[in-house]
């Protein structure tokens, strides 16, 4: 009896180990050899036939070119898990990315199974975009095209702009349109630079700002499909933000006021065409044209004659002539200017004595130095001589159309943060020459700063498979491309090298995501990026992800791939991933509509902003010379900030973070940080 006992006893133990042998799961099965490498291998001892099991080992046999066995596995994966996905669960707390889907499309890719392939690439593109997947959606298009065997045309590329030139006064200027073909879209080029495409596509409308100075400008639009055949659309663009010149050959006037006559004679130059022109509010008829000439005569009641001339496409030049010279003819003065009224200076007479004298030059609101809170600024002034000017630049650029007594001219001049010189230079017929320099300091505006921009860290990229020394580069390479960006305020290596050493890490560390976020906090970044380096036999692919060092959130993810793998291509991979990082945060503003409690509601809606976006609030103050009255721009006072919790169509929820939450108003101003 006692014996009986213990052999049930032993064989309920037995049984049991048997069970919990079979959950623990079974050796991977047959692996393969190949060039002193083992392929068919899963982490772990036991092999439990879990979706995760058949995707690692598929991608263990695409490694080892084993394509029959790598399919099988990866369809037994899609019968338990379908969809393709980034951070798919495992179990517990295990993540991993998984794209059976996309690898299923490279193998048949390899195999020359082109339709299963693009089938199955599309299909993984529809559950989960990546660029790996769009990379081989790429080559198998172009080998089906090319399986054809027949002519491909180029594909068809329409503008908005309907005609091949035109004239303009728009900042910027927008070249858009449509680029179409049968065998996909595969790059838009607009003066030689590529317009950022996730993939190609039968149809891609476009639409893109140029920032253009004023001028010709010659704009190549160049769209190409998948087999390198392109169309070239060319357009020609004058630019002009300027208003028309003013020549005054002729000015009398007799008796005394009211009811003085005026005879005045002419002409009018714009390059974009010269419009209408009134004196004194009475509109002169002149011809259409780029020089046209005037006459008038008209009683007036005033002490000045004001002229104002406009050209086709609505740039204005105004001049407030005085009325109390004597009475004089043939005086030749010359008018340019945008928008400005300007007491004129007439000319006695053509004829004295040898000119000695350099030009005066005379600057309208503009002191030896100023601050401004603009991107560009209109130089106003007049020349003045008693022999003609004949020559007259700014920052050396020829500004005279026409020779004259009194130049009255403006400018439009772009302004780099800091200081800008400005330099007017003057030459008359007889040989006199003057130059006038003035300082102008730009400011940016304190809510639009880089210092109040978003800030953040890249850690070192976990690494998988066999990663080449140049793949551990992209960190840097990364980091310089954001930097680039001007768009994040990015923590210097350097510091955070010191952080490191001060906690005693290791960079190896980094990948634990836990230590970097807590690594983030002391550096003061706000977000951190990291991710993972997945080096195979084909290429390479590098998935970066933006967390939330305050709350963890994951708030965007990128990826990038290429089967080039030197430091040129690591380069250029660098400079995508900060690209689609930049588009992921665009720098935009609205306004808040309703301020409730602790929450703000603003009129950036789904189309510009996304959930846990960081916004800035903040006044704006309109800054004017304490002489001049010329305004000089807006600085502005942050006044809190807050952070997207709900996003809705045509407006969004933030929750106040900090800040004087009291002073909010209605219509006060926000902007992504």
């Amino acid at each position: 009896m006692k014996k009986t006992a213990q052999y049930v006893l032993f064989l309920m133990t037995f049984l049991v180990g048997l069970s919990l042998w079979s959950c623990a799961g079974q050796p991977s099965g047959p692996t393969y050899v190949k060039d002193g490498k083992e392929y068919g291998k899963v982490r772990g001892a036991f092999f439990r036939h879990r979706w995760w099991n058949y995707y690692e080992r598929a991608l263990s046999f695409t490694e080892g070119k084993c394509f029959t066995e790598a399919v099988a596995d990866l369809k037994e994966a899609v019968q338990q898990r379908v969809k393709d996905q980034r951070m798919a669960r495992t179990y517990g707390m295990h993540f991993m990315d998984y794209f059976p889907h996309r690898e299923l499309g490279v193998v048949y890719y390899e195999m020359g199974n082109l339709e299963a392939a693009r089938q199955e690439l599309e299909l993984s593109l529809n559950y989960f975009p990546s660029a790996k997947a769009q990379f081989y959606l790429e080559r198998v298009r172009k080998a089906l095209i090319e399986r054809l065997g027949r002519e491909v045309p180029p594909p068809k590329l329409t503008l908005t702009l309907e005609n091949t030139e035109f004239w303009t006064k728009e900042d910027p200027v927008v070249i858009s349109g449509i680029a179409e073909d049968e065998y996909y879209v595969a790059g838009i080029t607009i003066r030689g630079m590529p317009l950022f495409l996730e993939g190609s596509q039968k149809r891609i409308p476009f639409r893109e700002p140029l920032d253009l100075s004023g001028g010709r400008h010659t704009i190549e639009v160049v769209a190409k499909n998948l087999v390198e055949k392109t169309t070239k659309r060319k357009m020609v663009i004058h630019v002009d933000r300027k208003g028309p010149i003013v020549t005054l050959e002729e000015l009398n006037f007799d008796g005394v006021l009211p009811g003085r006559e005026v005879r005045i004679y002419g002409s009018i130059y714009d390059e974009a065409g010269v419009s209408d022109l009134s004196i004194n509010g009475q509109a002169v008829a002149v011809e259409k044209g780029v020089e046209v000439p005037f006459t008038a005569r008209l009683i007036v009641d005033e002490d000045n004659l004001e002229l104002v001339a406009r050209d086709e496409l609505g740039n204005e030049t105004s001049a407030l002539i005085p009325l109390s010279a004597p009475s004089a003819s043939h005086l030749p003065v010359l008018l340019a200017c945008v928008e400005s009224d300007v007491e004129g200076f007439l000319v006695a007479g053509l004829f004295g004595p040898k000119d000695t004298r350099p030009p005066d030059i005379r600057l309208k609101g503009w002191t030896d130095t100023q601050t401004v809170f603009l991107e560009k600024v209109y130089i106003e002034g007049q020349v003045s001589d008693e022999s003609k000017i004949e020559s007259l630049t700014i920052n050396q650029m020829p500004i005279l159309r026409r020779q004259g007594l009194h130049i009255f001219f403006s400018h439009m001049a772009d302004l780099r943060e800091g200081e800008n010189i400005i330099s007017i230079e003057a030459r008359d017929e007889a040989g006199n020459r003057t130059s006038k320099k003035i300082t102008v300091i730009r400011r940016v505006p304190k809510a639009l700063q880089l210092a109040e921009r978003l800030s953040l860290t890249a850690f070192p990229f976990e690494q998988k498979g066999e990663v080449s020394e140049a793949s551990l580069a992209f960190q840097d390479n990364l980091i310089d491309a954001l930097v680039n960006q001007n768009r994040f305020r990015v923590v210097e290596r350097d510091k955070l090298d010191v952080i490191l050493e001060e906690q005693k890490l290791s960079r190896t560390r980094l990948f634990d995501k836990r230590i970097a976020l807590k690594l983030g906090r002391l550096v003061a970044a706000q977000s951190v990026i990291t991710g993972s380096i997945i080096e195979t036999r084909t290429g390479i692919e590098i998935v970066a992800r933006m967390i939330d060092a305050e709350t963890s959130e994951i708030l965007a993810s990128q990826d990038v791939y290429d089967e080039v793998k030197d430091l040129p291509a690591l380069r250029f991979m660098a400079e995508g991933m900060a690209i689609k990082f930049h588009r992921e945060f665009p720098l935009v503003d609205g306004q808040v509509i309703e301020h409730k409690g602790g929450h703000i509601f603003t009129d950036l809606g789904q189309d510009v902003i996304k959930l846990r976006r960081r916004l800035i609030i903040y006044r704006q103050e309109p800054m004017k010379h304490p002489v001049t009255g010329k305004v000089l721009g807006a600085n502005n006072i942050i006044i809190a900030r807050a952070r997207v919790t709900q996003v809705m169509p045509e407006m969004s929820k933030a929750e106040l973070l900090d800040g004087k939450t009291k002073a909010i108003a209605r219509l006060a101003r926000v902007i992504t940080e």
